[in-house]
Order: C-alpha cells, then structure tokens, then sequence
C-alpha cells in the first residue's frame, strides 16, 4: 500500500507530510504522502530505480503513482511551510514556503524553489511568533495524472482587513512548479489526496468546516474524483455526511490504506465543546465521535466505529505503515498528550488487535511520518512536551514501541545551551524525506533563531542511517538560504 500523506492534515497546519505524507492534516497535519506496495520490502521508497508502472484499476494489486515527486525525476521532494526573521532588532517575520528537491548525495539548498510570493501572496509579516497564527495546509499528489506531483496550498490571506480563505493547486512540472490555479470559491475546504475509487489515480478530499448545536444540518465530506485538468476541475465528485446530519462535528481527518485493499480509506473524529447543546438533547444511538470510511469503486462508504478511537477521548493525528503489514496504521492523541497507535488490517483499523498506549511521552502538536532507518516500515518523529524535545519512535515487526525510542535534543547534537530567558524553539518543526535518495529519511528539525548573538532560524538536517536520524553527520541550513527570492 502506499502510506498516506504523512505532513498533511495530520500533521501541523504549518507543514506539510508530509509529510511529506507531508500527513494530513488534521492537523494537522500537514502534508507529504509516500507510496503503496502489498510488501514492505518492495516499498517504492523514491530512489529512482525503477519508472512507474502505467495506471490500472484495483485488482488485488495496485499501482504506484506519484505522490511527492514535484520535478519527476523518481525522487520524493519535500514541502515546507516556514518562517525567518533578520536577526536584528524589529525585524518582521517572512513567509518562506518552499519546495526542497532531493538529490543524490543530498538536497542543494540554493536549488529549492520559493512559492510564498510567486504562486499565492503571503501574510503580512507577524511578530513574535506567526507560525502560531498560520492557518494554512498544504499537501502533494500527482492531482492531473501527468507524473509530476501537484501541491495543494490552502491559506488564509488579508484582503484589506477582511480574512479570506484561498485554495490553490500549484502543478508540478519537470523543472518543478510550473504554474498554478486558484479553486473556485464554492470548492469545499481541501484536506487530502487519496486513491479513494481504485483506479489508480488520485483524488482531492475536501471536507465543509462544521457547525454547530444550534445549526444542525449536513456536513459534506466531497471527494473530487481525479484526474483534475488544469482548470482543477475533477472527472467526477461523489459526496456523503461526515456530521450524521449535524450531530458531529468533523473536525479531525487521517487518510489510509487502512485495510489493505488498495483503494484509500478514511477515519473522522468529531470536536465538541464542554457544553456542546447537543449533549443536552436525544443524540441518536448511530451516531460516531469518529468513523472509518472504507474506500470502494464507487468513492467513501460508511464502515462503522474505529476500536481504540471511536469513544475513547483519542484524535487521530497521522498515518503510516508502523509495523510493515502493508496496512496503513493511525497515530493518535489521548487527552493528557498520550500518544497511542491503532494498527490496520483487513476488516478496518482496530479491529484485530488492541490499540498500544505506553509509548513513553507526551506528545506536542508537532509531528511527522517517515522511515528513517530504511527497514520499510514507517517511523514517528514528535515534539516532546517532557524531557528532550525531539523523539523519534521507530516501527518494528510489533509497531511503535517505547524501547525504539531516540530522544534528540540541543545537547545531543553538540549545541550548547541558549543564554538565560532566551531560546530557539528547537523542533518547533519536524519533517522526514529522503533528502539524498538513499532509502533513509533525514530528520529536519526547524529551530527559529532569536537568541543571542542574533542568528537566523533554519533547519538541522540529521542523516537518516540504519539506527535512525544520525546526530553526528548533520548541517544546518538557514530558512532563508532555501531557494532564490
């Protein structure tokens, strides 16, 4: 299978996932998607040894298509979404989106192409922290079936002083981004790209912000059925109710393979506030704080609850392989910051083992999903809210486990502590890609700069090796040497 959009809508506003994968966002995530193969092993792990296959439809097999290859050249690229400031006295924050193109023996960071400016206007520049205001998603997937990945930007931007929500589809194209189009204003919230009917191309989930208890009506999950042309407009749309007419409140989404057929699935959690109207009236018995979505040839179809999720006060964060079943697996967040994993098979996720807590820390809002040992199965790199900032739980044969569990921090990689009430936000953002093509993914952790003496913010790119993120063979590259503009 391929793993899901690892930065996207499960991941941070702010990134992509995924990443690469990013990752979905839900939340936030993010962006970046990775590939699909039914054996781990065969993963296609964008290293450029072989050209994808011609499409074809679900039939027992799929596939791969282009998920995080901008350019074309059979490597994953990756999407950041980013922020710098002159390291001087009331410098301005800048947006600095950008596409990071991996290479062998490693990306060139003058080679990265800036879209803030070029493709879609930037916010106004914020001051202290605007990576805390960025409402912006943003993902990847090949939306016009040309080979190129597309990447989905979905922003916020000032129009004198009223707020307006943009969404645009900046093409791919072999010297990289090669244009763009901005979705007409009736276009539905973008969340994920997916392979939802089977057919070997990829399709744009979008999803209608909620309501509330006092306006109960539908809540449209649409999904626009690629190809897209250039004009973004899709070969066909299917929609359903994602709300159970108004009585949830959608608020979290992960895309994935969660049972391994081939076509893309999806899982919903709803928000409600403490004193949410509805808990005082007759909610009925058939409606689901979070629901799976099997994917068919016909689009999403209702497949009931998610064990380990659906009532258990968890919202899923991410998707990924963890144990390297060739099912997509779901990171999720238990109140209390307590990451969980609900594992995958053939009946939907959670329905063949117990969801496994205990994962030994309490996980921030940032995180991100890769392989960064090379072994086929998908890691987890996190903000840590105890003890060192940055962890990174590797998969295995069982999943994620707290005995694979890497703890990275200023110290770990030779940095000395910052001044007193001074500091760099080290790991404010996290991304894995395969950045040198060599099957392992680098570990880029975002720092903000702001300490004394003044230094500009940036990236710390640690290899990825056979036992992970390296804290020996690293580099930093300033957020502002990304690319020309």
């Amino acid at each position: 299978m391929y793993p899901l959009p690892r930065r996207l809508a499960t991941v941070p506003a702010i990134l992509c996932a995924a990443a690469l994968t990013l990752t979905g966002c839900s939340g936030d995530g993010d962006g970046k998607s990775a590939p699909p193969s039914h054996s781990p092993a065969e993963r296609d792990r964008g290293d450029g040894k072989s050209a994808p296959p011609a499409h074809s439809p679900v039939d027992g097999d799929r596939s791969p298509f282009n998920r995080d290859d901008i350019n074309g050249d059979g490597y994953a690229d990756a999407v950041v979404n980013s922020w710098y400031h002159e390291p001087k006295a009331g410098a301005g924050w800048h947006n600095s989106r950008f596409v990071v193109f991996a290479a062998p023996g490693g990306t060139k960071p003058g080679t990265a192409v800036r879209l803030t400016g070029r493709y879609f206007k930037p916010q106004p520049a914020l001051t202290p922290f605007p990576w805390a205001d960025d409402q912006s998603k943003q993902f990847t997937g090949d939306l016009n079936d040309d080979r190129h990945a597309d990447v989905v930007v979905r922003n916020t931007v000032y129009h004198g002083e009223k707020l307006t929500d943009e969404q645009r589809i900046v093409w791919g194209g072999p010297d990289g981004p090669s244009g763009a189009t901005k979705l007409p204003a009736d276009v539905l919230p973008a969340t994920a790209a997916g392979d939802f009917d089977g057919d070997g191309t990829l399709d744009l989930l979008t999803l209608a912000k909620p309501g509330s208890g006092y306006d109960r009506k539908p809540q449209h999950a649409t999904v626009l059925h690629g190809p897209l042309n250039r004009d973004g407009v899709p070969r066909t749309t299917s929609t359903l109710d994602v709300g159970h007419g108004g009585w949830a409140s959608i608020a979290h989404t992960v895309v994935g393979d969660f049972d391994g057929d081939g076509r893309d699935d999806l899982v919903t959690k709803a928000e409600y506030d403490e004193e949410d109207v509805r808990f005082e009236e007759d909610m009925p018995d058939d409606v689901l704080d979070a629901a799976f979505y099997r994917g068919t040839a016909k689009g999403l179809k209702p497949a009931g609850a998610v064990p380990g999720i659906t009532g258990q006060g968890a919202t899923p964060v991410a998707a990924g392989d963890f144990d390297g079943d060739g099912r997509d697996d779901i990171l999720a967040r238990r109140d209390g910051d307590e990451p969980v994993a609900v594992y995958g098979s053939g009946k939907g996720p959670g329905r063949d083992r117990p969801a496994s807590g205990g994962l030994g820390l309490r996980m921030g809002s940032r995180v991100t999903v890769g392989d960064s040992n090379g072994d086929g199965r998908d890691d987890i790199a996190a903000y840590s809210l105890k003890g060192s900032p940055v962890a990174v739980l590797l998969g295995g044969k069982d999943g994620l486990s707290s005995s694979r569990t890497l703890t990275i921090d200023r110290s770990a990689i030779g940095l000395a502590r910052p001044p007193r009430g001074y500091g760099d936000d080290f790991g404010w953002d996290l991304l894995l890609a395969d950045l040198d093509t060599d099957g392992r993914d680098e570990l880029l952790i975002g720092t903000t700069g702001g300490y004394k003496p003044p230094k500009g913010g940036g990236y710390w790119i640690l290899r990825g090796t056979k036992d992970g993120p390296s804290t020996t063979d690293r580099r930093f590259v300033e957020t502002k040497d990304f690319g020309e503009g």
